[in-house]
């Protein structure tokens, strides 16, 4: 966990900055980071009949970061939505990076991203996972993101983990999602 967040740290990622690390006693102290994490925002655009505007934005540059981070070959590990901080400033925060890796598998952060936002999602409508999965899509491969992780991020192997707590339709609908953006990217070339 030290040294992927002194790395991120140094590629001008924002992460918590380290306080206290005794690797004897495997400790390690990190600031608290100031924001709303990922999930509180898709849970309060869930509970309310009212869109949020910015939730299509955050999540395009959530999309973005990640792609950054898999560019320098860093697979964040454990990319669940409450382990993602949005700063008051807009800036986005990766928090708990114990499972992060060089090499890691880096298909697994977007179907985690994706697929745990989708059971957030079920609270509300189909609507609102699909905006999620487009949004962070799009963002991803905006900034490079590699078309054939999202591709794995959509198969069984992956999609059969979350079956147990994200309801199939909102599964299939995400998959979707992530299908229709591969081939809109295809197109483009």
């Amino acid at each position: 966990e030290y040294a992927v967040n002194r790395f991120l740290s140094s590629q001008g990622f924002n992460v918590p900055r380290i306080i206290y690390v005794n690797p004897k006693e495997r400790l390690i102290f990190q600031e608290y980071v100031e924001g709303e994490n990922l999930m509180n925002m898709i849970k309060k655009v869930c509970s309310s009949s009212e869109e949020e505007p910015n939730l299509a934005s955050v999540i395009r540059q959530v999309g973005r970061e990640i792609a950054k981070a898999h560019k320098l070959d860093v697979a964040l590990g454990d990319c669940k939505p409450e382990n993602i901080i949005i700063a008051q400033d807009g800036r986005v925060f990766f928090v708990d990076l114990e499972q992060a890796e060089r090499n890691g598998d880096q298909a697994w952060d977007i179907a985690e991203l994706l697929y745990y936002s989708g059971h957030y999602a079920s609270l509300g409508s189909v609507k609102v996972a699909q905006t999620i999965a487009g949004e962070f899509i799009e963002g991803y491969f905006e900034a490079g993101g590699k078309t054939e992780n999202v591709k794995k991020a959509k198969s069984s192997r992956y999609v059969k983990v979350f079956s147990f707590f994200t309801p199939p339709h909102i599964l299939l609908a995400i998959s979707s999602i992530c299908r229709e953006k591969i081939e809109g990217k295809k197109a483009e070339k």
